[in-house]
C-alpha cells in the first residue's frame, strides 16, 4: 500500500512538472505568447494539496504538544485547524479537477502563430490528466491520512467508495460552476451576490439538465480513474 500511494506521489508530481514545462517552453519553441491563464489555472490546481498538507502538518504538531508538552488545550486548537483547514480544502478542491476544461484547446485562438496541433494535444493532455491525479491524490491522501491514521482504525471499502462519490460530486459541482457560470472559489464569500447569480443561471430552460448531465458524466469518469488507483493501493 505504502509503495502504490508513493507511486501515485511520483506519477502526479512528474506530470504536473511535464505538463508546466510543455506550457512555459511553448512560446520560445513556437514564438508565441504566453497564455498566463494556464499558469493561474495550474497553480489552482495545486492549491487544495498544499493546503491539505499544511493542515495535516500543523494538526499532528497539536497532537504531539498534547502527548509530550502536557499542553491540553492544544487539542481543541488542533481540532479547530483541522476542521478549518478541510473546509478550506474542499473549498478548492474542485481547482484540481477543473483542468479537464483546458481539453477545449480555446488558447490557440489567441496566438499569432500556427502551433502544431500535436504539440497542443499532448501539452494539453499531460495538463488535464494532472488535474485529474491532483484530485484524485487530494482525495486518497484525505482517506488514508485523516480517516485512517488519525483515528487509528481501519475504515471499510463501502464508505471509502461513498465518501469518494461524495466528493466527485461536489468536485464536478465546483467545476461546472466555475466553466459554466463563472465562479471562483473565493466568490462564496458574497453570499448574496453568490446566490443571486446562482439562480439567475438556473431559471434559464435547460440548465437544470446541462447541469445533471455534467456532474454525472464527469462525477462517473473521476470515479472511474479513483477505482482504477484504489485497487492498486
Amino acid at each position: 500500500m505504502k509503495e502504490m500511494f508513493v507511486s501515485l506521489v511520483t506519477i502526479t508530481f512528474l506530470l504536473n512538472i511535464y505538463s508546466l514545462i510543455t506550457i512555459l517552453v511553448r512560446p520560445k519553441i513556437f514564438g508565441v505568447k504566453l497564455f498566463r491563464p494556464m499558469i493561474w489555472n495550474f497553480k489552482l490546481s495545486v492549491l487544495p494539496l498544499i493546503v491539505l498538507l499544511i493542515t495535516i502538518v500543523i494538526t499532528f504538531l497539536t497532537r504531539i504538544m498534547v502527548a509530550y508538552g502536557n499542553l491540553n488545550f492544544m487539542y481543541y486548537v488542533g481540532n479547530y485547524i483541522y476542521f478549518i483547514g478541510l473546509l478550506f480544502w474542499l473549498l478548492l478542491l474542485p481547482n484540481s479537477g477543473y483542468l479537464i476544461t483546458e481539453l477545449n484547446l480555446t488558447h490557440r485562438e489567441m496566438d499569432e502563430k500556427e502551433v502544431p496541433i500535436w504539440y497542443d494535444i499532448v501539452s494539453i493532455l499531460s495538463f488535464s490528466l494532472s488535474g485529474i491525479l491532483n484530485t484524485i491524490l487530494n482525495i486518497v491522501a484525505v482517506q488514508s491520512l485523516f480517516l485512517i491514521i488519525m483515528y487509528q482504525r481501519t475504515i471499510h471499502k463501502d464508505y471509502l467508495f461513498l465518501s469518494a462519490l461524495v466528493l466527485m460530486l461536489l468536485i464536478s459541482t465546483g467545476i461546472y460552476m466555475g466553466r459554466e457560470i463563472r465562479f471562483n472559489s473565493w466568490d462564496v464569500i458574497h453570499i448574496k451576490s453568490f446566490f443571486s447569480k446562482l439562480k439567475n443561471h438556473f431559471i434559464i430552460k435547460g440548465k437544470i439538465k446541462n447541469y445533471l448531465l455534467f456532474i454525472t458524466f464527469h462525477s462517473v469518469f473521476f470515479m472511474i480513474i479513483y477505482m482504477t488507483f484504489i485497487s492498486l493501493i
